[in-house]
């Protein structure tokens, strides 16, 4: 249960063109409608269908490019020695070998942190960053002074978590992540599928990853204004209050030089799921905004 709830903390169409995806590359792209560019990273278990709300509304007022992941809803496995630095470089470099002008990352989770890192180590290349419910490093938020030398044995356990369940096992535990990460039920069922159609080498690494990646001391680098939703709801329950959280937020983004923080009312990890027109009426804000 312990390794349970330090999984929670992490994560957790029109016409288009699909851009293949080279076997010795982890990301490809489905590219729907015309307009500014927005960039989306779904994340930790999930797939690009996770964004299909997010299409539907927007498609016909920007160019929206959907990222998959090899691993994530899927079962490929390209084996990479540090996994989420190879996604963070692969998004910059097909950012700028498709000459996007000024695009905009929308990420959620670990794509979030994705995109925060991406904007990190290209200045200039992104116009503006929406991370949803993903900081520079999680783990903190629920374990005060964690670091990743500390956090080593926690990656262990939740690797072997990973590496021994059967597939009702499996099942059972992406269940369990899923209800404390979307407090909407029947938006559930659809991202437990995605998980359990993950790749759980590639999902045991990239949790481990996160825990080991701590990136607050290249925020600072970032030139794009970043709007960063954060969630509390779910951790009430382990005493946590909207002030704590968000001042544990405030101090993730803190040395991004333009940053804006929202945190949810009631929503869980999913934002997006949980409170739609709040999630979107910010988001319309923060891109129309100049």
């Amino acid at each position: 249960m312990k390794t349970l709830r330090i999984i929670f903390a992490i994560l957790f169409i029109g016409s288009s063109t699909v851009l293949a995806q080279s076997e010795d590359q982890l990301i490809s792209a489905h590219v729907v409608g015309k307009g500014q560019a927005i960039i989306l990273i779904h994340g930790m278990s999930c797939s690009a269908s996770v964004w299909d709300e997010f299409v539907e509304r927007y498609q016909d007022q920007y160019e929206l490019h959907l990222i998959t992941i090899k691993g994530f809803g899927n079962k490929s496995l390209l084996p990479r020695e540090h996994y989420l630095k190879s996604i963070r470089d692969e998004v910059i470099a097909y950012t700028q070998a498709n000459s996007l002008l000024s695009p905009i990352i929308v990420g959620h989770s670990m794509g979030g942190f994705i995109g925060l890192w991406a904007a990190a180590e290209a200045p200039g290349l992104f116009s503006k960053i929406i991370s949803v419910d993903g900081v520079p490093y999680f783990p903190v938020l629920q374990m005060p002074g964690i670091s990743p030398e500390t956090a080593k044995p926690l990656v262990e356990s939740m690797n072997a978590q990973f590496s021994s369940q059967d597939e009702a096992g499996y099942r059972g535990m992406q269940e369990m992540i899923v209800a404390n990460m979307i407090a909407t039920p029947e938006k559930r069922e659809k991202v437990v599928e995605m998980g359990i159609a993950s790749n759980p080498q590639v999902t045991g690494q990239a949790y481990g990853e996160m825990y080991l990646t701590d990136i607050r001391n290249e925020m600072s680098k970032i030139t794009a204004p970043v709007l960063v939703f954060g969630s509390w709801a779910a951790y009430k329950n382990f005493g946590a209050t909207k002030a704590s959280v968000t001042y544990g937020y405030e101090n993730q983004i803190k040395d991004i030089p333009n940053a804006q923080l929202l945190v949810a009312e009631n929503a869980y990890h999913f934002v997006f799921f949980d409170e739609p027109e709040w999630f979107y009426a910010e988001v319309e804000q923060f891109i129309n905004n100049d």
